[in-house]
């Protein structure tokens, strides 16, 4: 069976073809950013040191200690569009854009780029030869948009003070989207300082209607999906509210403390020490923590935790989420389903294959003939990666047909 995936990590792009190794793929736009940046830097440094130079006197040799520093450029979404196609959107601090790859042939299309506003999360419908994407705004909140591959500006489909985010298109006969939505609330300066659970609402374009598919007072339902065959696949979580207090975490800080202040003072004693002798005080070999990196997720920035030894599963692809992040399909009775735990982000390919991760790894849950689901046990993993936050199926073992 073929199947090839793609996925982010911390930004960037990979491709794995079937049965062929994982490899990067890096934005030409991108690099082309960074290029022209370090440029202008180098040639403002030159100008820097030459006035210096006129204004003080000649003191010998002096050590260039201008550091330059690569521009962040980050793809911060993928989708695919055609057999073997990726739309993926690109961020740098000062420009947003949208892209189209051709992995066979490893060349690069821009589509458009803007400095007035970015978008994300996006899903093409080859039906409809329609993008659906996230417009994000600086007032924190978000709203659905469709656009044409032609077009260089997204018209918007909601608005008001929410967060409406993760479209996909529906499978379904009628022309409908389905996303995640949840209101904000706001302080009386206007910042926001909590939101409400993220439920799953479908926007129906035929009769210009919106209800919610699914809602859990105590989850954040996210990444909706919806199947040919009228499943609704989402992920769901515990909801925390933003800044809330929490009993058990202030408990845990309390004890804690100790532990942390003393790694304070031990990283002190570490940077003088290398400060002065330009050796650190322990020379050993020191690994870098996935678990310290923040990882941008369905319903925001996500710092994992460290999980105990029994939920990290994998010892080459451990979890970087907990298992009460549940990816679940739900039928028109409304009774979720658990498929696998421990999912950060997941995709659902034209045959019933569904691909997720959990952070470390990408697994594949095959439908047999009947299509009904193999037991957790017996996923499938498709690769071993590092800090993995977002993944899409390219091709599967029907590939050929029309959606």
């Amino acid at each position: 069976m073929s199947l090839s995936v793609a996925y982010l990590s911390q930004g960037k792009l990979y491709f794995k073809p079937d049965n062929q190794a994982v490899r990067e793929i890096e934005s030409e736009f991108g690099r082309s950013v960074q290029e022209r940046r370090l440029q202008n830097e180098r040639r403002q440094a030159l100008r820097d040191r030459s006035i210096r130079a006129m204004l003080q006197p000649p003191t010998g040799d002096r050590q260039n200690t201008h550091t330059e520093a690569a521009v962040p450029v980050h793809i911060t979404s993928i989708c695919r569009i055609e057999q073997d196609q990726l739309l993926y959107t690109l961020e740098s601090t000062e420009l947003g854009g949208l892209f189209q790859y051709n992995p066979t042939q490893q060349s690069e299309r821009r589509l458009f780029h803007s400095t007035e506003f970015q978008i994300g999360f996006l899903d093409f419908s080859k039906k409809h030869q329609l993008m659906a994407c996230t417009k994000n705004y600086p007032t924190g909140i978000s709203n659905l948009a469709t656009l044409e591959l032609n077009d260089h500006r997204p018209l918007d489909l909601t608005e008001g003070d929410s967060i409406d985010c993760a479209p996909h298109w529906s499978d379904r006969a009628r022309k409908a989207i389905v996303y995640q939505s949840a209101g904000v609330s706001r302080n009386s300066q206007g910042y926001v300082v909590n939101r409400a659970p993220f439920a799953i609402m479908e926007l129906d374009f035929e009769q210009q209607d919106v209800r919610t598919l699914a809602e859990d007072p105590k989850s954040d339902l996210l990444g909706p999906q919806c199947s040919a065959d009228g499943w609704l696949y989402y992920i769901r979580r515990p909801y925390k509210p933003l800044g809330g207090f929490s009993l058990t975490q202030l408990l845990k800080d309390l004890l804690l403390l100790p532990v942390r202040l003393l790694y304070a003072i031990f990283q002190f004693f570490n940077i003088f020490s290398q400060m002065t002798t330009g050796q650190p005080l322990i020379n050993a070999t020191t690994r870098q923590e996935v678990g310290r990196q923040p990882l941008r997720t369905l319903g925001g920035t996500f710092f994992p935790e460290n999980l105990p030894k029994k939920h990290r599963g994998e010892t080459d692809a451990p979890a970087l989420v907990p298992p009460s992040w549940q990816l679940v399909r739900q039928g028109v009775e409304g009774v979720p389903e658990i498929l696998a735990k421990s999912v950060l982000s997941y995709d659902l390919a034209e045959d019933g294959t569904i691909v997720y991760t959990n952070g470390s790894g990408v697994f594949a849950i095959r439908a047999d003939g009947n299509g009904s689901l193999m037991t957790q046990k017996n996923h499938e993993r498709i690769l071993v990666g590092r800090a993995i936050e977002g993944v899409t199926v390219l091709t599967s073992n029907t590939e050929n047909r029309s959606s």
